[in-house]
């Protein structure tokens, strides 16, 4: 915060403007009644501490001497002891109110902040930046298997090292200066480490300076709070400097340099903890609860693979693949791709969103998952004995002939890799065909068993195929029945509606196309379409190889327009189709 000098014009002020304005002053000669009318202070900007210099008994300068910003009136000729209070006064407000300032934006930052290392580590720096500490480290009180211990989390040393995370257990006691302070609630402020007496029931140790020639001279420490008022950690730092920036080289140095940590030191410290202890907590709660749905979208696909075996890793690996390609489209800097970037919750939500994208399979009828041939199970086995029967009652050995050949055609056609124009003339000549029952003629195959075996493509009918592709809309009505609003993650249920539309508007439910389908969406697609043709645990199809999918996925897909062609060009050139799970 700038801190200003303004003198009446004429005013016998020597050369104190220049030499405060190598000190830092904004200095300027002004007039105060032309001042005053240009809105006071204000007119230069963001106010700050103001020294006024002028005759006291001007009613433009007594006006303006109101104003809270003002901190000294000074009338000349200037006396040094003066000039150098009010110097001293305006330099301790500016710091003063920068320090709030820059702790109010700390506080915002912390709040902010989800990852815990991440948090731990800020918060750390800003304590030692704040203060000028040169060293700083934190210990969190947690409990294990009822037992409570303080571990040692952070520690930084310099300007401009960001410190080492650790994950050391340390007894929570009073034996140490961070774990007198985390039992007792209780701040410390030590002029000199070195100089502890015994009448403490804490010690200092001197391991790490002995072992890194530094030297451990003024400290403080803090307990931090929650809004319960419960301690559940403290924050140390050690060695207050002039200057953050400054760097201690030598023991020597710091014996020179260092000045103890003051009362303004502590409770700046104490209302960084207090805030520092809330944003822990809110980061541990929101990591609680990304637990608690990273558990619940593990029981999902659970519960899906249980309904489906078949397809038993589907969900993982469609994930596997989408997360690899958003991961790729970060590190891309060229192209239509660079642009585009995925953070981190975004990648969590595709990420939830491809492990959930079939979750409506649990309400398709479980039949129809496993079905692997066109006709339902059993059904052939009863189509068998019609022609055993018809061969035993036929007494034509011609007859009886072309009756095990169409036997074996109409075996063949309930396979669904046969098209069914290749087995129109079988089924036509079986229904010239019959068997006797009960002294009546019925025929071969009955209506049901002709119209699954005309089934053009694959082994479900048109009714099953539409149960089967109901399983989207079902995913999209479970999913949005989760709140997904109140976490970063709110595309979850969109993104898993929209996994079986095509860019050019003829996939499913909802035929959506082109700018309508979001990116997360396409490279789902291209990861669930792919996952589907090199799968070799279907068993309506035998499995793909790399080489003959990605040639499906590029000429029947891509160039028809149905997938994003620059993310399957990026999932072939990287080769991304090698992700392993997570």
């Amino acid at each position: 915060m700038l801190s200003y000098f303004l003198y009446a014009r004429g005013a016998e002020v020597g050369d104190i403007p220049s030499l405060l304005h190598t000190a830092g002053f904004e200095t300027y000669e002004v007039e105060f009644d032309r001042l005053r009318d240009e809105g006071g202070l204000a007119a230069f900007g963001e106010p700050g501490p103001t020294i006024l210099v002028g005759d006291p008994r001007d009613p433009d300068l007594a006006s303006l001497a109101e104003d809270p910003h003002v901190v000294a009136v000074l009338t000349p000729p200037i006396e040094r002891v003066s000039l150098v209070a009010a110097t001293r006064a305006a330099t301790m407000l500016a710091a003063e109110r920068t320090q709030t300032a820059t702790l109010l934006n700390v506080s915002r930052s912390l709040s902010s902040e989800r990852d815990l290392p991440t948090l731990e580590r800020s918060i750390v720096h800003n304590a030692r930046e704040l203060t000028g500490a040169d060293a700083g480290s934190l210990y969190l009180i947690e409990e294990v298997d009822g037992v409570k211990h303080l571990r040692f989390v952070v520690a930084q040393t310099g300007p401009t090292d960001e410190g080492t995370l650790f994950n050391r257990e340390l007894p929570l006691n009073t034996n140490s200066i961070a774990g007198y302070v985390a039992v007792t609630g209780e701040s410390i402020t030590i002029d000199d480490a070195y100089q502890l007496d015994g009448g403490h029931p804490y010690t200092f140790n001197r391991s790490f300076d002995e072992s890194n020639n530094y030297r451990s001279k003024s400290m403080i420490a803090v307990p931090m709070r929650n809004l319960r008022g419960i301690v559940i950690g403290a924050i140390q730092l050690i060695n207050r400097k002039p200057a953050f920036e400054i760097v201690l080289e030598t023991p020597t140095q710091t014996e020179s340099v260092v000045r103890p940590f003051d009362l303004h030191d502590r409770s700046v410290l104490e209302a960084l903890a207090s805030q520092a202890a809330i944003a822990i907590e809110n980061a541990r709660l929101v990591e609680s609860i990304q637990n608690l749905f990273e558990r619940f979208v593990r029981a999902s696909v659970k519960a899906i693979e249980v309904r489906d075996r078949s397809t038993q890793g589907h969900s993982e690996r469609v994930a596997a693949l989408t997360v690899a390609q958003a991961e790729a489209v970060n590190r891309t800097h060229a192209g239509p791709l660079a642009d585009m970037y995925f953070t981190a919750d975004q990648l969590r939500e595709v990420r939830y969103a491809s492990l959930l994208h079939d979750f409506g399979k649990v309400a398709v009828p479980e039949y129809i998952f496993g079905k692997a041939k066109k006709l339902p199970d059993g059904r052939l086995d009863t189509v068998r004995l019609r022609f055993l029967l018809a061969i035993e009652q036929c007494r034509d050995d011609a007859m009886r002939e072309e009756l095990r050949e169409l036997l074996d055609k109409i075996q063949a056609a309930n396979e669904p890799n046969v098209v069914a124009a290749d087995a129109d003339d079988a089924i036509g000549r079986a229904m010239r065909h019959a068997y006797h029952d009960a002294g009546e003629q019925r025929p071969l195959l009955d209506d049901i068993e002709l119209a699954y075996l005309r089934i053009p493509r694959g082994s479900l009918s048109d009714t099953e195929r539409d149960r089967m592709q109901e399983h989207v809309t079902q995913s999209y009505l479970f999913l949005r029945e989760i709140p997904w609003g109140e976490t970063p993650w709110f595309n979850v249920a969109e993104y898993a509606y929209g996994h079986h539309e095509h860019l050019d508007g003829t996939g499913y439910p909802r035929k959506l196309a082109g700018e309508a389908i979001a990116p997360q969406v396409r490279m789902m697609t291209i990861s669930d379409v792919y996952d589907a043709l090199t799968a070799t645990d279907r068993p309506y199809k035998k499995a793909m190889s790399i080489d003959r999918s990605l040639d499906i996925l590029t000429k029947e897909f891509a160039d028809r327009g149905k997938i994003d062609r620059h993310f399957l060009d990026l999932f072939i050139e990287k080769k991304l189709y090698e992700a392993k799970l997570a």
